[in-house]
């Protein structure tokens, strides 16, 4: 999160009266006007970082709007869905906790040790690059015996039994590929999303451009 503020008593010290009264207004436009201004290089830093970003990530954020009456506008993060916590991590580094799908599928796994999951070349994607939802559903109901259409085909191998650990896929003519692995290590990133700083650089250069905009408008238009 990050709050954006003005004090605007010096200003309206040096005013006649009728600009005065425009300085609150005035302010509040800038103010919205420069949280947007982070909210975009945010939205741009994510389309730099990230691979193929999707819309929700790319909607991450939103802007608590200031008012005449309340000199302040927040840029901050939209109420985090639960286990969608990925764009904390990439801020500050470090692991990632497990997400729900990690924990069903650890729940069910008795070669144990699961504590991350990620699409093998033999996974579908969807068009972002991330693991289909319709294949990700299918393995779930395979592994945790659900049935349903295409549960048959997606097994976990038995210790010992030469495959690597992960999930695979039954094909034609008795063959298999490897759709996800599963890993006894979690998930680690550095830090690749540079939210505060890219936003914050943005704000401190537009805020003051903002300002005299709005101000020079309001005059223009006072009553």
């Amino acid at each position: 999160m990050i709050t954006l503020g003005v004090d605007t008593r010096e200003i309206e010290r040096r005013l006649g009266e009728i600009a005065v009264r425009q300085v609150p207004f005035a302010s509040a436009l800038a103010l919205n006007d420069t949280a947007n201004d982070g909210k975009e290089a945010v939205e741009l830093e994510m389309k730099v970082s990230f691979d193929r970003p999707k819309p929700f990530t790319i909607n991450a954020f939103r802007v608590q709007r200031a008012s005449k009456n309340r000199l302040q506008a927040v840029l901050l993060r939209k109420t985090m869905v639960a286990g969608r916590h990925y764009l904390e991590v990439q801020q500050a580094g470090g692991i990632r906790p497990q997400t729900g799908m990690e924990r069903r599928l650890a729940s069910k796994v008795k070669a144990g040790g699961v504590r991350s999951v990620y699409p093998a070349r033999g996974a579908r994607r969807d068009k972002y690059g991330n693991w289909s939802r319709a294949q990700r559903n299918q393995v779930l109901a395979a592994i945790e015996g659900q049935g349903g259409k295409g549960a048959g085909k997606f097994f976990v191998p038995r210790p010992g039994s030469g495959l690597a650990p992960g999930v695979y896929q039954r094909m034609a003519r008795r063959k298999i590929k490897k759709v996800v692995h599963l890993s006894d290590t979690p998930a680690s990133y550095g830090k690749t999303f540079r939210f505060y700083q890219r936003a914050e650089r943005r704000m401190r250069m537009t805020l003051q451009e903002n300002f005299e905009k709005r101000f020079e408008q309001a005059l223009r238009t006072a009553r």
